[in-house]
């Protein structure tokens, strides 16, 4: 290379450097900030070249500005608007920021349509807290299983924060970090518990701010939300209907007395009822007011003198109003129930002349009294303990019991019928959200049908290996035949509720499949065939359900199991199979129901997941047992039966003799002669296999499931003695 070249080629690399550099500094925050510091240097050195640097700024557009995050038509516009306007404060002061909270007033798992002010204002609609600055700025914290869903779903004017994650800064810490102006922040204190508003205020305090009540800002909002896509749904209007006395086996009239002998034995008066499926128990009422459980919105005050309900206008029918003797109810009259307007809970119980007041707190998928109600009763009078109704309702009496095994016999039907025919029509154009279409649609054909216990959730292939996963248009997957389907799905009946899931395969699966699900297999058949004193508390269960699951280094995050209403809430109150509980150490009883749900994930390949309802028996000598009250075919060709013992596969063989016995007849009656065989075919005989086969093939894998369940034993009793 020349000499004249080679000056060339340099000075070339040179301009280039330059002006690679100059549009670096354009773009890099780090490079902005140092031009600006070193700018009257530079100008008073090279001003050529800082005219051409100038020049250059303003031909470099800036980075585009969130619309939704500046916007004042959005909820999220309106509602800072709103926190600088004192006819929305109710004090004549305004907020530096805002807290919404999830759920209703009486802090419902799955809130209604009108009552999720969250996704109003945000556009989540999962669960969650959110926090809106005045000045700008809005984040909102969800659990770890719905972080991805929530940063896909909300827009640019939201920040997502893993509320799981402790090294993510919490709402006080957040808010702190911003600036602000006069240190008040906001919330409604009727939709939060009684402890999470606590610890909220106390955390805010620390920070040098004070939370304050505002009860209905975010609803006189949503009242006048003149967007036709986002206005108010209107109010469920179905009316109360009786619980018919041949599922319910008591009265409410015997329930009150029994509630009022558990709260003279606790020391108080008194008690506010604030949990729907607790309410609904005692007045032996239900309703449409709430998705996924036939629950009436009211709330009721029981004392030693009277019982008091406070419900809509028209909500309780004419049936009902007799049936609670609300009519001609004297003022001496122990045995009545006196209805109020909704609304008054709140000044009632200001004005509450009992001396102790029992206000329920939180258990593990309860969440006690909200805020607002605690802070109504006088604090002299305020006693907080768990509610007695919680264990009252849990153990099921006979007719409650035979309700639930019809309930589960309809759904057997239902579940049979779609998986047939699911499984018959070659798969053609199937998707997650079709199969869950179809799934709710077959169980809405039964006799008895209420509704849905649970959104249904299905999951194909790498999308059942995530613990919450949901299908949307985004994640929707078409179901092939080379992986895993899992379908949860659950139904309200007249007479019970129900959960069931189950994993399905359309091809021939592959040998790590059917080990993942023979494994989940018999973690199913371990708690099922599990005999316990009646004293072991149900946590202390649960190393049993995973002791397979562990031998392949496997592990789940959510409890194995846990309480199931009758013809309430899918999930209740006290018992909670789960190892890693502390506090929640109830022990079984004899008709608690309860579910069985043990899983295997491999992220970005598959999922396996089982689960069945059990009923606690009682078997001799003050020992427990459990019997299957679901009756649904597990998938043959994923069971790999050389991993099975004999003790297993004898399990396995009775459950499917019970399903055709209980269920086959049903579905002759009913007609479905095809689903009939289908479900034959599902629960064929498996012959043991050869003794000596089976112990060579076995011996070894067995023997270190056995260390491992003696490991895990040692280890929850060594944690309890410590």
């Amino acid at each position: 290379m020349s000499t004249t070249t080679l000056f060339f080629v340099l000075a070339a690399s040179s301009i280039i450097t330059v002006v690679v550099g100059a549009r670096n500094s354009q773009t890099s925050p780090f490079n902005a900030t140092l031009t600006s510091t070193i700018t009257p240097l530079a100008m008073s050195r090279t001003p050529a070249t800082l005219t051409m640097a100038q020049e250059m700024s303003t031909a470099v557009p800036l980075p585009p500005v969130c619309a939704d995050a500046t916007s004042t038509t959005t909820p999220l516009g309106r509602l800072r608007s709103a926190m600088r306007n004192t006819s929305f404060t109710q004090i004549n002061a305004f907020f530096d920021a805002f807290l919404i909270f999830y759920s209703d007033e009486h802090l419902s798992e799955e809130p209604s349509p009108e009552e999720r002010r969250l996704e109003y204002i945000s556009g989540w609609d999962g669960a969650g807290t959110a926090a809106v600055l005045a000045d700008g700025g809005a984040a909102v914290w969800v659990s770890a299983g719905d972080l991805l869903r929530a940063r896909a779903t909300l827009s640019c004017a939201w920040l997502v924060l893993d509320g799981d994650d402790p090294s993510q800064p919490t709402i006080a810490e957040w808010i702190a970090e911003r600036p602000i102006r006069n240190g008040r922040v906001g919330g409604d204190a009727r939709l939060t518990s009684v402890n999470e508003w606590q610890a909220l205020s106390s955390n805010l305090q620390r920070e040098g701010f004070q939370l304050l009540h505002v009860q209905t800002l975010v609803d006189q909002l949503w009242n006048d939300e003149l967007d036709s896509a986002r206005r108010r749904p209107e109010f469920s209007r179905i009316v109360a209907s009786l619980h018919h006395p041949q599922y319910t086996g008591v009265t409410w009239r015997e329930k009150v007395t029994a509630v009022r002998n558990e709260l003279k034995t606790i020391g108080a008066d008194a008690m506010i009822v604030t949990a729907l499926d607790e309410v609904a128990w005692l007045l032996n009422v239900r309703g449409r007011d709430i998705p996924y459980a036939p629950l009436l919105k009211a709330f009721v005050l029981i004392s030693m003198r009277e019982v008091k309900v406070y419900a809509p206008p028209g909500k309780l029918s004419m049936p009902v109003r007799e049936a609670l003797a609300v009519y001609n109810c004297f003022t001496t009259s122990t045995n009545c129930t006196r209805v109020n307007d909704y609304t008054t809970i709140y000044s009632d119980l200001r004005r509450t002349t009992e001396s102790k007041v029992l206000i329920p707190i939180g258990g593990t998928f309860q969440r006690g009294a909200s805020a607002a109600i605690a802070q109504s009763i006088p604090q002299s009078k305020r006693i907080f303990q768990p509610s007695p109704i919680i264990y009252l309702k849990a153990q099921k009496n006979k007719a409650e019991i035979e309700g639930i095994k019809k309930a589960h016999l309809r759904d057997a039907v239902a579940m049979c019928t779609v998986l047939s025919y699911i499984e018959g029509m070659g798969k053609a154009g199937l998707n997650e959200i079709s199969v869950g279409v179809k799934v709710d649609m077959t169980r809405a054909t039964q006799a008895g049908y209420v509704g849905l216990a649970m959104r249904t959730r299905v999951s194909y292939g790498p999308n059942g290996a995530e613990p919450e996963y949901r299908a949307t248009n985004a994640t929707n997957r078409r179901i092939f035949m080379n992986s895993t389907i899992i379908i949860q799905s659950g139904g309200q009946y007249d007479e019970g509720t129900t959960v069931v899931t189950r994993t399905l395969h359309y091809g021939t699966p592959s040998r790590e499949e059917r080990r993942a699900f023979t494994t989940v297999l018999r973690s199913l058949s371990a708690l099922a065939s599990l005999q316990t004193p009646a004293m072991l508390p149900a946590a202390h269960a649960d190393p049993v359900a995973r002791a397979p699951l562990w031998a392949h280094k496997q592990d789940y995050t959510p409890p194995t199991g846990h309480g199931v209403g009758a013809a309430l809430n899918r999930r209740e109150d006290p018992v909670v199979i789960d190892y890693r509980q502390d506090t929640n150490l109830h022990m079984f009883k004899e008709g608690y129901f309860v579910t069985s749900e043990p899983t295997w994930s491999e992220p970005g390949k598959f999922g396996v997941r089982l689960g069945n309802i059990l009923e606690v028996i009682s078997k001799p000598n003050g020992y427990l047992g459990f019997r299957e009250a679901t009756l649904i075919p597990f998938e043959p060709k994923l069971i790999d039966r050389n991993l099975l013992t004999d003790y297993e596969i004898n399990w396995l063989n009775a459950y499917n003799e019970r399903i055709r016995k209980i269920v086959g007849p049903e579905l002759n009656i009913q007609g479905l002669t095809d689903v009939y065989y289908w479900m034959m075919n599902k629960t064929l005989h498996i012959e043991l296999p050869p003794k000596t086969l089976k112990h060579t093939s076995a011996a070894k894998h067995h023997t270190c499931e056995l260390k491992l369940l003696t490991m895990a034993f040692i280890g929850i009793l060594t944690y309890i003695m410590l």
